[in-house]
């Protein structure tokens, strides 16, 4: 790292002070323009874990070095200050303070300020901790409800936002048949069209709580093991599929062959999300359960986990019990832990067992740790309850809007390509026949002359409106609902179907309705009829 190579002699890029600061400064200064760091998670997260570690009176120097081990966002900042304690031989309270001075985030810069102060004042680090981890706890809920209602009313305004651009593209479409406005003009209030309904998404997308659901470790859950299994072999088979099927027969076809390839890889990613919705849900019984139990015996977390009723643990209850056998069995606790949180697949779960484990074996307190990690799990855990109030509602909207809108273009354009075609096939007899009773008296040849669209301009344009409809309704429910990445790709069967059926059906459709219609067309215009 850089403040290593400043603090070695000779160097000439200023004073160890200086360097101290200046790297401080630009840790977690870049902001990514289309998702923000979970700043606010991790900090909790951070909190928890501190607060958890401070009930085992471990030092200073053991308190940060540990805390800014666990890779979170926020872990540079307190990495930092044990780096200036320690590289610069300052006592913590100061080290906090110049790390704040040189922090732009304001949240860690409150809290190391305030953290500075209460080391300064002789306050134990658990005191302090606890009362912070409460505090922060609760701002982090009351923002993640103010996100979800600015997400709540994004999604209300999306879907006005997509009928409002769908109406817009179908009336220029109609427009050609009135007059000739031009193929520019229709091209670029498409283009206006993709960036609002863009823009609309990236809204969504920034409005959404950030909070990572699934773990990053190597060695994952089975149901994500099967997902992984199966998307390296579905989503390229589905790719080529589709467009295989769109070359040989219709795009519409391929769209539904290409979706029922994909399904299985988001239908799994959808099951996994559900398991890990439930374990999340019964984590926090059972951390406080057996943090009671081993405060109240003094017992060891093995045999504390012999008085845990396992049956009150619901979808854990498997979990537990392994990890029970595994515990019994004489392997390293350390082992058995990381594969129980493995199996798990769950990222809540990984920092509360973290939480709970890392400062139990460093003898703090059970009963109190065992309450910081569950009242953390907890939390977390309801607030995705209310989060999927606002997703689920809005993905069952955005199914059937997906649909109608894709028809209501789809049926236009037919229609408009049926009139087009008898307008050229009665304009092509006027042109034939220059008896003006085959057209009722009416000369049509100058009338018709820019009154017939492109027919293959107008089925190309909504093909390319259907594809981009199809993209943005895919991404812009699974960025509301969050969790695994590998959910897109249900959203994108199902509104993939939705565009190929109706790309399939709408034609022959259209076509039945207006097939008299057209029979008539054409009789009148072959010559006049004799009463």
């Amino acid at each position: 790292m850089a403040i290593f190579t400043r603090f070695m002699p000779g160097s000439t890029k200023g004073s160890p002070r200086s360097a101290a600061v200046e790297d401080a400064a630009n840790w977690q200064r870049a902001t990514s323009l289309f998702r923000p760091e979970p700043m606010e998670y991790d900090l909790v997260a951070q909190l928890t874990y501190m607060s958890a570690l401070a009930t085992a009176n471990v030092g200073r120097e053991n308190l940060f070095q540990k805390t800014a081990e666990l890779g979170y966002s926020t872990s540079g900042y307190f990495q930092r200050v044990h780096l200036v304690a320690q590289r610069l031989n300052y006592d913590y309270a100061r080290a906090c303070q110049l790390v704040a001075d040189a922090t732009e985030n304001e949240a860690v810069r409150s809290l190391l300020l305030r953290f500075s102060s209460s080391l300064s004042s002789g306050e134990h680090e658990s005191v302090f901790l606890a009362r912070e981890t409460e505090i922060q706890l609760e701002q982090y809920s009351r923002k993640y409800e103010r996100d979800l209602e600015s997400l709540r009313k994004w999604t209300d305004a999306y879907v006005a936002l997509m009928v409002s651009v769908t109406l817009v593209v179908v009336v220029s479409m109609v427009s050609m048949m009135i007059y000739s406005v031009g193929t520019v003009f229709i091209l670029g209030l498409a283009f206006m069209m993709i960036a609002i309904a863009a823009l609309g998404d990236w809204v969504i997308y920034r409005t959404a709580p950030v909070e990572p659901k699934t773990h990053r470790r190597r060695e994952k859950s089975k149901t994500q093991d099967q997902m992984f299994a199966v998307a390296k072999i579905l989503l390229p088979v589905g790719a080529v599929l589709g467009a295989a099927v769109a070359l040989i027969f219709s795009v519409g076809a391929g769209l539904v062959a290409a979706a029922v390839a994909i399904a299985p890889v988001g239908l799994l990613a959808f099951i996994d999300d559900k398991r890990i919705d439930q374990q999340d849900r019964d984590l926090s019984t059972f951390l406080r359960s057996l943090g009671a139990i081993v405060g109240a015996i003094g017992t060891t977390v093995t045999e504390g986990m012999e008085r845990v009723n396992q049956r009150s643990l619901a979808s854990l209850e498997q979990g537990v019990r392994r990890l029970h056998i595994r515990l019994r069995s004489g392997i390293r606790p350390d082992l058995c832990w990381d594969r129980f949180v493995s199996e798990t697949g769950s990222e809540l779960c990984d920092r509360s067992v973290s939480t709970f484990w890392d400062t139990i074996k460093l003898g703090g307190d059970p009963d109190q740790i065992g309450f910081l990690s569950s009242l953390f799990a907890l939390k977390i855990s309801l607030m995705r309850e209310n989060r999927k109030l606002v997703s689920q509602t809005f993905m069952y909207l955005m199914v059937p809007l997906h649909a109608v809108l894709i028809g209501v273009l789809l049926f236009v354009t037919e229609v408009m390509v049926v009139f087009a075609t008898q307008l050229n096939n009665v304009q092509d007899q006027a042109m034939i026949n220059t008896d003006p009773t085959a057209t009722g008296g009416i000369d049509v040849t100058s009338v018709l002359a820019f009154a017939a669209p492109n027919v293959g301009f107008l089925r190309g344009f909504a093909l390319v409106v259907t594809l981009f409809l199809t993209v943005v309704d895919t991404w812009s429910p699974h960025v509301t609902a969050g969790g695994h990445h590998h959910k897109v790709w249900l959203y994108a069967a199902v509104m993939m179907i939705f565009s190929g059926v109706c790309l399939m059906g709408i034609p022959h459709v259209v076509g039945g309705l207006f097939e008299s219609v057209s029979g008539g067309i054409e009789t009148t215009a072959a010559g006049p009829t004799t009463n």
